[in-house]
């Protein structure tokens, strides 16, 4: 109950950000309607539904991914790092990966013999409250990754990542339509 949820696709996510929004009461952000043709839109306020590339979501309402500048601007600690002169702490919350990261090193070893996802908050949290930005799962971000099409781009690492990897700096991407046991949200 306490672990993030992972093995779900790209698009799973969206439509479960969509049910939550839907759950309270907030103008869903994903139109998913042309799912099957592999098209995306947004859902505006106002109702108008446009094209992915062109939305600006100031203009949406309900629960969404973030982009890829915002990931990296939360998982940095925002402003209040800022403030504190945290901001370019190499994980997130901390220079140190073992106060807030499960990595290769520490994530244990589980009775198939593989490294593990951990309960979310069990490490130190960001500047801002966050937890697992850094390690644990993959983070899928809403962003395409523009040079290999059908992939959407993923950040912070995984419980058995490399330190360099578990970076607030670091970017990878995977495809959209296949799960992992290391990717969730």
């Amino acid at each position: 109950a306490n672990k993030p949820v992972e093995i779900v696709n790209w698009r799973e996510v969206l439509k479960f950000c969509n049910k939550l929004s839907e759950k309270y009461n907030l103008k869903p952000v994903y139109d998913l309607s042309q799912e099957e043709k592999g098209v995306l839109k947004i859902i505006h306020l106002d109702g108008e539904i446009v094209e992915e590339d062109k939305s600006d979501f100031k203009n949406t309402e309900g629960f969404r991914l973030p982009t890829e500048v915002e990931w990296e601007w939360f998982a940095r600690g925002g402003q209040k790092a800022i403030d504190e002169g945290t901001f370019d702490y190499k994980y997130s919350g901390s220079n140190n990966i073992d106060e807030v990261a499960w990595y290769f090193k520490n994530s244990g070893i589980s009775k198939k013999g593989s490294k593990e996802v951990h309960e979310v908050a069990l490490k130190k949290a960001n500047q801002l409250g966050l937890y697992d930005c850094s390690g644990n799962l993959w983070e899928w971000l809403y962003d395409m990754d523009e040079n290999f099409g059908k992939r959407r781009k993923i950040r912070g690492g995984c419980y058995y990542s490399d330190l360099e990897v578990c970076t607030v700096l670091f970017c990878y991407s995977e495809l959209s339509a296949k799960t992992f046991d290391n990717i969730g949200f």
